[in-house]
């Protein structure tokens, strides 16, 4: 006994130097329990970050199915890839964010999307429920698609992108297998809907959309100037790019195919562009390899205020008949031309006028027949606590 008290102090007392072990004692031990203490909340904290990217984070319930995030993770990326590049476009206009620039209603674009990613998954939840309930299956050719697009869409996504997401190619599958049952019973409601087509088109005037489809060689009455800026050309050098025109007149003219009598694979190869393959040239004349004519195409409509013309020459292009060949160059103050009038009376913008606003009627009221479903078929909670940590922009990409 006395041994063993002496052995302790003189442990005491090494550690201690001069001073007493009853001197000693009670700040090693404050010190051993800050030590400690300090330890226990580090254990603590590790255990909370980790727990809180590894647990599984339940977004919402539809009915008895949990929606966790990682079956959102590639709606989000989808969705915040499409907002990465609006992103670029508006810094290199703007000089700021997309994600934060307001939208409407006081929310950020970024805000927005996300607004919409919830509902398209909450939606989409909804009508693959109804398909699996009305016995909706893939078909031998939605599968084979399905699988493509999942192969796809992972081979696509860059290591950091599927590390940071957690996504697999049977994650996406699994995705592209939901979603396409849930389109496939939507398009099919849709078509069940009781819709006039003839009298929500009613309003829109065929002739305000008759739409014109022109092919043209032309010289700009501008150039580009030493310092790379745009600027008139002098009387001279417009009386010149008249006459070069006016030389191409006859072989332009005599076109079996008019796109032909410039060789625009040039432009596509210094544009990065691959040019469609030929297997032989096309026939018929070719402007010289130091020409300034340029070739283009147009389509506008009868209501349209078409800039690139002045009024007289667009009245002009609007009387040709299909086929014609302008039987001059013609001029206005932007440039001279000869045009080839491709169809004077094209319904394309017309139809695509009504197919619009037939889509938008259908959405309004696929809408109100999915909140009448909602309300009577469905229960959708959403765990706000965990959804409101989510910041589209920075979920799926830096």
């Amino acid at each position: 006994m006395n041994s063993a008290k002496k052995l302790t102090k003189q442990s005491v007392n090494t550690t201690g130097g001069n001073k007493s072990g009853d001197e000693q004692n009670p700040k090693s031990r404050t010190a051993i329990g800050i030590i400690v203490g300090l330890g226990a909340a580090l254990v603590i904290l590790i255990g909370f970050i980790l727990w809180e990217d590894l647990h599984p984070r339940l977004i919402l319930t539809v009915n008895d199915e949990k929606i966790y995030l990682s079956d959102m993770m590639f709606d989000i990326y989808m969705t915040e890839q499409t907002g990465d590049y609006m992103d670029n476009l508006y810094r290199q206009n703007y000089g700021s964010s997309y994600w934060d620039a307001e939208a409407q209603d006081g929310q950020t674009n970024g805000e927005m999307l996300k607004d919409n990613t919830i509902n398209a998954v909450m939606q989409r939840a909804m009508m693959y429920d109804e398909a699996i309930e009305k016995g909706y299956t893939l078909t031998e050719e939605e599968q084979t698609t399905v699988e493509d697009n999942a192969t796809s869409a992972f081979d696509q996504m860059t290591a950091d992108v599927k590390n940071r997401t957690g996504l697999t190619k049977n994650l996406i599958k699994e995705y592209y297998e939901r979603k396409t049952l849930a389109d496939r019973y939507k398009a099919d409601w849709i078509d069940s809907f009781d819709i006039d087509d003839a009298a929500v088109t009613a309003e829109i005037s065929k002739e305000d959309y008759r739409q014109y489809d022109i092919q043209y060689y032309y010289i700009p009455y501008k150039k580009t100037d030493e310092n790379g800026q745009s600027v008139d050309m002098s009387d001279d050098e417009i009386k010149k790019a008249k006459e070069e025109l006016g030389a191409a007149y006859d072989d332009i003219k005599s076109l079996e195919d008019f796109s032909t009598y410039i060789d625009n694979s040039s432009d596509a190869a210094a544009s990065g562009d691959s040019a469609e393959p030929t297997a032989t040239p096309a026939p018929g004349p070719k402007a010289p390899a130091d020409t300034n004519i340029k070739y283009t195409t147009k389509s506008f409509i009868e209501k349209d205020e078409v800039s690139d013309f002045d009024t007289v020459l667009l009245s002009q292009i609007k009387s040709m008949k299909n086929d014609q060949i302008s039987d001059r160059v013609l001029e206005d103050s932007n440039g001279c031309y000869i045009f080839k009038m491709v169809n004077n009376n094209s319904t394309e913008r017309y139809d695509s006028e009504c197919q619009n606003a037939i889509t938008t009627k259908e959405n309004e009221v696929f809408q109100e027949k999915i909140d009448e479903l909602e309300v009577d078929k469905y229960l959708i909670e959403v765990n706000d606590d965990e959804w409101d940590k989510i910041i589209f922009g920075k979920t799926t990409i830096n």
